[in-house]
C-alpha cells in the first residue's frame, strides 16, 4: 500500500516528461512538435513530448524539470534494475483504468479533454497514453529515489517535505555533475 501511494505521489511530483504529438505548432511560441527542446545524454526531449503533458502556454516552463527527470531515469537505468515485471503489472493496471474510474476535480478533467482535443485524440485515449507513459517513468524514478534516499512516510507531511528538499538539492547537484551531457536548446522568454 505504501508503495502504491509513493507511486501515485511520484507521478504528480515528476509530471514533466514524455509523450507524443503531431507536428502542429506549439501555441504562439512557434515551435514545431519535432523541435528539440533539450538533449540529455543521448535522449532528445522534443516540444511535442512536452506538449503532450502541458498546455501550450506552459510548455517552455517545464524544460528544466524535464531535464531533471530524464537524468533520474537515465541514472536508474544505469543501475541495471530489472523493473520489467513491475512495469508490465503497471501497464496492465493502466490498460483497465478508465478516465471515469478516477476521482479528479473538474479542472483536471477539463485539462485532459483540452489536451485530447489539441492532440486530436479521444479523452480516454489521451488519458490511457498519459497514464502508461507516466507509470513507466515513475517506476524508474521510484526505484532510483528509493535506492538513493529510502522511502519517506507519505502520510507524514514534514518527512515528505524534508525528502523533497533533499531530492531537490541532489538533483541540482546531479545537473551540475552532468552538465556536459545536457544541452537546453529552447529557453523560456524572459
Amino acid at each position: 500500500m505504501k508503495r502504491i501511494s509513493l507511486f501515485v505521489l511520484t507521478m504528480f511530483l515528476f509530471i514533466p516528461l514524455i509523450g507524443c504529438g503531431s507536428n502542429q505548432q506549439a501555441g504562439s511560441n512557434g515551435y514545431k512538435d519535432s523541435d528539440i527542446a533539450a538533449i540529455v545524454g543521448d535522449k532528445n526531449i522534443t516540444v511535442g513530448e512536452l506538449r503532450f503533458l502541458y498546455a501550450d502556454q506552459d510548455v517552455l516552463k517545464y524544460i528544466d524539470d524535464a531535464v531533471r527527470v530524464e537524468l533520474m531515469i537515465q541514472e536508474a537505468k544505469k543501475m541495471n534494475l530489472d523493473l520489467s515485471d513491475k512495469i508490465d503489472s503497471i501497464k496492465q493496471a493502466t490498460a483497465t483504468t478508465s478516465l471515469e474510474d478516477i476521482q479528479i476535480d473538474e479542472s483536471e478533467r477539463e485539462f485532459i479533454k483540452s489536451q485530447a482535443r489539441k492532440l486530436d485524440m479521444e479523452p480516454e485515449e489521451y488519458f490511457k497514453d498519459y497514464l502508461e507513459i507516466m507509470s513507466e517513468r515513475s517506476m524508474y524514478i521510484l526505484e532510483y529515489t528509493s535506492n538513493a534516499f529510502g522511502e519517506p512516510d507519505v502520510n507524514n507531511g514534514e518527512e515528505l517535505d524534508e525528502f523533497n528538499k533533499k531530492l531537490d538539492v541532489f538533483l541540482d547537484d546531479l545537473v551540475k555533475e552532468k552538465e556536459e551531457e545536457i544541452e537546453i536548446l529552447i529557453t523560456q522568454d524572459p
